[in-house]
């Protein structure tokens, strides 16, 4: 058909093709076009068009009769350190992608996925999205990701890779509201630092931004959007979290309106809105007819949003990805990668020397993630599951599994009758205790979180119906999840959304009065059947037993909630040693989207395996392992610590100010990051570092002392040798997974940009390489190093702060009760009360200080301190308002000043009462 416009023409550029079609539309169909459900455009033969389909760990099909290929979680991708096989991974959701498009041409194209956030804190809800606590090894492996994605041929992408959340958006408590407050530093050099690699050397060309508000400022208006993101890095375009848009006005309450947020947004680098479209319609029209924004303001959102769309060939008859096949999607090939994925991400945590298990004999299987293969909101549909037992089964032949779940009745005190289940699924104590309609299943999964089976009908109880009618807990709000509380003997039951479950009059289950602990709604649970004694007995009568504890992705910790302790749920620690006394040769496997504290389980268990919930392929991968047929070399993406109380809380960002991770951890972990043990034995040799212009040259030798093959990880940490500033006590630089066969030697080579050994100079507000001493160590994880190597590295001598140039409040390097605030009608940051330091400053030939200061209420002063003496006191009258500032200055106290060296460089301080607030600072 002939191309009736030039925007269709593909021997014209994207920008003039892009240029032309917005020349062609209404201001309406512009409006149109802003959220993101892009309306259709029909005059134009143009289609509606969705942004946003799920692809963290694969393409997510929310349609069981649409299966795709399900790759393990992305905590246990990054375990892999691997990145062939994520850019493989990338390259085959990306053609799953082009095929479900082609079924549905509506848009499965703008992918969101990857999850960038770093795991810095493991009760994170959402832990398993993220790629571990590393900003390199989450760049590299999510980089490599996102280019298998993008699959870029010339200008065309095959699909386009979304990072998840801009940014520091790690807490789900409050997660719409809260703001994550970060020192300048740590923003740059670890949350920032995230993004940079997958956006410039890897394939993501579009970033969500968070819910969060980032120190005081909404994401969704963050203005180093279009300042580091677009800027610096070339990113494409922006997207607004599901909902967030709007959001701004009704939960952060940081705009009146709705058109005030869109000109923020635009303004800042958002391009597409992601909520209902009438909703951004009417306010795209709003701020047009209240001036807050132009056309012109428009169309430049709209350019990045269809640039997109040109790119992947949407208004192209012909481009390298329109010849599409069914036979590209969940084939045999991407079935044996996700074999390989599978294996890959298996952690050996703990092997004395029963693994593996190479005889044929019986094994028993217990514990509720021995015989499931769950899925996490994040999963799509796999066309086949495996579980740990189905593998087992098929390895040894010999196996027996029991969930080790109690059975139990539950009598009701107002009715003296049990529980029961009738035919269609209603709930009633009208039962009498030996009635099989009574018998249920009760799990238990920690954080007094239990659901309850019937084992008539295999269903369960669910709020939302007061029946037993769910097959599932896999759901937004998964109602199954009851909360008993005890009461002496008896049992209150809460449910997901805190009401109480109780009975009517004619004993049927309903919702009943929130209060008191009257008889409708007491009930005691009589177990008929103890799980762990169950599995106690079936793990005697085994040669080997393995037992699978962990947790189900949608109960406890998820999206919306994070966890409060790291302890194993009581049911699986008692379960854990029950089964050893009963039978010592045991395996522990935890089947987990994040780390646990199994502090007891490492000093008596005689090998555990750690696993995520890897996908259809975990019982193949998990046998293959169990039974020696694949030597296990993955690793821990983050920490695993001993207990909850060695972490700030979780509202803490500041990695650095809290030696938070394992960068700046200065205790024992339970175990370290990059840690991973191996059925064969590795030599690190012949280690040598050089500084070869911008890189440095590093090299060694690793020989395999077994006879075992197996893969080897080999890591490459660096740390600087008196630092000017506070600097990680290690950090991940290159890292290699290489395969070597027993006997064998390989050689290993990185050249490592310069640039890597950078840090955040907040004095000068950019990057730096500072001139000095860098030891390089190479490793098995960031604790077992076995070579270390200290040169000299050429660079930037770093010179004190001269605080006569003017000090901006927030480029800090400590602080004390200090908070970071944002001034809307400045649009810039300032500190409010507490201690402020700034290290390494010169105070040069100055006797005074002007302070851009206010203070909310009555009068206060600012205390200036200067290697350790007090300069003087600033006072500060009220200002009232927090958007008014007055600069304030004070001279110094010449007697102090004559008994200080002005020129050697020195601490400086400001301390203030709580009411006052800094914008900046000079000396003169």
């Amino acid at each position: 058909m002939e191309n009736k416009y030039r925007f269709r023409d593909s021997s014209l550029s994207f920008d003039e093709r892009v240029k032309d079609l917005l020349s062609r539309l209404t201001i309406k169909e512009k409006a149109g076009l802003m959220s993101s459900h892009m309306a259709a455009v029909p005059r134009l033969d143009i289609g509606e068009w969705y942004v946003g389909a799920e692809v963290a760990r694969g393409y997510v099909s929310r349609n069981p009769d649409e299966p795709t290929t399900v790759f393990p979680q992305p905590i246990g991708l990054s375990g892999t350190f691997d990145t062939e096989l994520m850019e493989k991974a990338g390259l085959a959701a990306g053609k799953e992608a082009r095929v479900l498009n082609k079924r549905h041409p509506s848009g499965h194209l703008m992918l969101w996925g990857p999850t960038v956030d770093l795991c810095r804190n493991p009760l994170w809800g959402r832990n398993e999205e993220g790629y571990g606590e590393d900003p390199f090894l989450t760049g590299e492996m999510s980089a490599a990701y996102t280019k298998g994605l993008a699959n870029r041929h010339g200008e065309y992408l095959q699909a386009i890779p979304t990072l998840k959340h801009f940014c520091a958006n790690n807490t789900e408590n409050e997660r719409g509201t809260a703001s994550s407050d970060v020192d300048m530093r740590t923003l740059n050099e670890y949350y920032y630092a995230a993004f940079e690699r997958p956006i410039t050397s890897g394939g993501a060309y579009s970033v969500m931004v968070a819910y969060n508000e980032l120190s005081g400022v909404p994401a969704v208006i963050n203005p180093d959007i279009q300042k580091v993101l677009k800027d610096r890095w070339g990113l494409g375009f922006v997207v607004t979290d599901g909902g967030d848009f709007s959001q701004n006005v009704t939960f952060h309450k940081y705009s009146e309106s709705h058109a005030e947020t869109l000109a923020l947004a635009i303004k800042n680098g958002t391009d597409v809105m992601s909520d209902c479209e009438d909703v951004v319609e009417a306010a795209v029209f709003e701020a047009l007819n209240s001036g807050l924004v132009s056309e012109k303001d428009i169309d430049k959102a709209l350019y990045n949003s269809l640039l997109a769309r040109f790119r992947l060939g949407e208004f192209d008859e012909k481009h390298p990805f329109s010849d599409v096949c069914e036979m590209m999607i969940d084939n045999e090939e991407h079935k044996c990668l996700n074999r390989r994925a599978a294996l890959e991400q298996m952690v050996l945590l703990r092997n004395s020397d029963i693994l593996p298990i190479y005889d044929e004999c019986s094994v028993a299987v217990v514990g509720m993630n021995g015989n499931c293969n769950l899925m996490d909101w994040y999963t799509g549909y796999s066309s086949y599951n495996t579980t740990i037992f189905d593998g087992i089964k098929e390895r040894y032949g010999k196996a027996e599994y029991d969930n080790a779940c109690d059975h139990i009745v539950i009598k009701s005190k107002l009715t003296g009758k049990y529980l029961g289940v009738a035919d269609d699924d209603t709930v009633s104590a009208i039962y009498e205790k030996d009635d099989p309609r009574a018998l249920f299943e009760k799990a238990e999964y920690g954080h007094d979180e239990t659901t309850y089976r019937s084992l008539y009908n295999n269903k369960y109880i669910t709020e939302n119906t007061c029946k037993c009618d769910s097959e599932s807990t896999y759901r937004w709000f998964s109602q199954e999840i009851m909360k008993p509380q005890k009461h002496g003997d008896e049992v209150l039951y809460r449910t997901y959304f805190g009401k109480a479950l109780g009975v009517d009059d004619n004993g049927k289950l309903t919702i009943v009065r929130q209060y008191g602990l009257t008889d409708d709604k007491l009930f005691c649970e009589e177990v008929i059947s103890d799980g762990i004694v169950r599995a106690a007995e079936l793990a005697k009568k085994a040669d080997a037993v393995i037992v699978c504890i962990g947790n189900d992705p949608m109960i406890v910790a998820r999206e919306m909630y994070d966890r409060k302790t790291l302890s194993l749920p009581a049911h699986d620690s008692a379960l854990a040693k029950a089964v050893y006394s009963a039978n010592n040769k045991c395996v522990m496997a935890v089947v987990s989207s994040y780390p646990f504290s199994i502090c007891e389980e490492q000093e008596y268990m005689p090998a555990i395996i750690y696993t995520t919930h890897a996908g259809p392929e975990l019982g193949n991968a998990f046998a293959d392992v169990i039974s020696g047929r694949y030597s296990p070399a993955g690793r821990l993406a983050q920490t695993w610590y001993k207990s909850e109380y060695e972490l700030a809380p979780i509202e803490c960002y500041n990695i650095i100010e809290n030696d938070m991770t394992y960068l700046y951890y200065r205790g024992k972990p339970l175990y370290p990051f990059g840690y991973g043990l191996s059925y064969a034995r590795f030599e690190y040799s012949d280690f040598d570092v050089k500084e070869n212009g911008d890189v440095i040259s590093v090299s060694l030798d690793v020989t395999n002392v077994s006879e075992t093959d197996s893969d080897e990880v080999v890591q490459i940490y660096f740390r600087m040798e008196n630092p000017s500033v506070k600097r990680p006590l290690r950090q991940l630089v290159a890292f290699a997974r290489e395969h070597i066969k027993g006997g064998s030697k390989r050689h290993f080579e990185f050249d490592i940009k310069k640039s890597e050994l950078r840090f955040y100079d907040v004095s000068r507000e950019r990057f730096a390489v500072e001139q000095g001493r860098y030891t390089f160590m190479a490793g098995a994880s960031s604790e077992d190093i076995r070579l270390t190597k200290t040169i000299d590295v050429s660079a930037e001598i770093i010179l004190p702060r001269e605080l006569c140039k003017g000090v901006k409040a927030k480029n800090y390097d400590g602080k004390c009760g200090a908070k970071m605030k944002y001034s809307k009608k400045l649009e810039q940051h300032y500190m409010l009360g507490g201690g402020l330091i700034y290290n390494n400053c010169v105070l040069g030939e100055a006797d005074s200080i002007e302070i851009v200061c206010g203070s909310r209420v009555n009068t206060g002063k600012i205390t200036v301190r200067y290697g350790g003496e007090t300069l003087c006191e600033a006072e500060v009258k009220p200002t009232v308002d927090v958007t008014k500032f007055e600069t304030v200055t004070a001279q110094f106290d010449k007697a102090v000043l004559a008994g200080i060296d002005r020129e050697k460089p020195a601490v400086f301080e400001l301390w203030m009462p709580e009411q006052i607030y800094i914008l900046g600072f000079r000396t003169y």
